[in-house]
């Protein structure tokens, strides 16, 4: 498979490729380096740049604005579930025999319903991980807040708060565990040394594979 790309020749010193939010190779190079020096370092950068885009279009494809239709698949504890629309008993959204129910009347708070929905749930079933792993851990917390946050999964405050981002109760509850005791290891090394993640690992032995998850999908899934 070839690799396709753009290049733009500008007064810059070195050679930069980059991919684009659509996952398209773009590469800024030099007025003075030839198609063939510039064909050379894509070779040689192949397999990341493939893993990159690849990456990239598929964190696209599972941020496509929602539509609010029935067929539509909506995350829930590391699952996809379909969403039906229709005129039925119930107003708003509720999810039970394993798919989201949505009355048809309110499709246009849809939006509002499905984060309400995740940060109810995030509350309902987090709170406790928290609990059980702080115990684990020997660590004491200050409180458990829940936010929708746009780039991070979780945080630990200098005054000992738990801050955990409402859209992780889309996320499998194995990697929701890793996130609660990486945020709980930060009570006790406030930092990412190699003494912080042997801490995590006593916890969760095979935190890289629950990393890599996370790493996969971008927080607006």
């Amino acid at each position: 498979m070839t690799l396709s790309y753009e290049i733009t020749r500008t007064n810059r010193k070195t050679i930069a490729l980059k991919i684009s939010p659509q996952g398209e190779l773009k590469v800024a190079a030099p007025l003075d380096v030839s198609d063939t020096e510039i064909d050379s370092i894509v070779k040689k950068k192949k397999f990341w740049l493939y893993k990159t885009i690849n990456k990239t279009k598929e964190q696209k494809s599972n941020t496509l604005k929602k539509e609010y239709i029935s067929g539509e698949l909506f995350w829930y504890l590391g699952k996809r579930y379909r969403l039906d629309v229709c005129q039925c008993d119930h107003q708003g959204l509720k999810f039970q025999y394993n798919k989201f129910i949505l009355n048809t009347k309110d499709r246009d708070k849809a939006q509002k319903l499905f984060k309400s929905f995740y940060a109810n749930k995030a509350k309902e079933k987090l709170g406790s991980q928290v609990d059980k792993y702080a115990k684990q851990m020997g660590v004491q917390y200050n409180e458990v807040k829940f936010l929708e946050m746009k780039k991070r999964w979780g945080s630990c405050t200098n005054r000992g708060n738990i801050i955990l981002n409402t859209h992780l109760i889309k996320a499998p509850m194995y990697v929701i565990d890793y996130v609660i005791v990486h945020e709980l290891a930060h009570l006790i090394e406030y930092n990412h040394s190699s003494k912080f993640w042997n801490i995590v690992k006593t916890q969760i032995g095979d935190y890289k594979e629950h990393m890599q998850w996370l790493n996969r999908f971008d927080i607006e899934i």
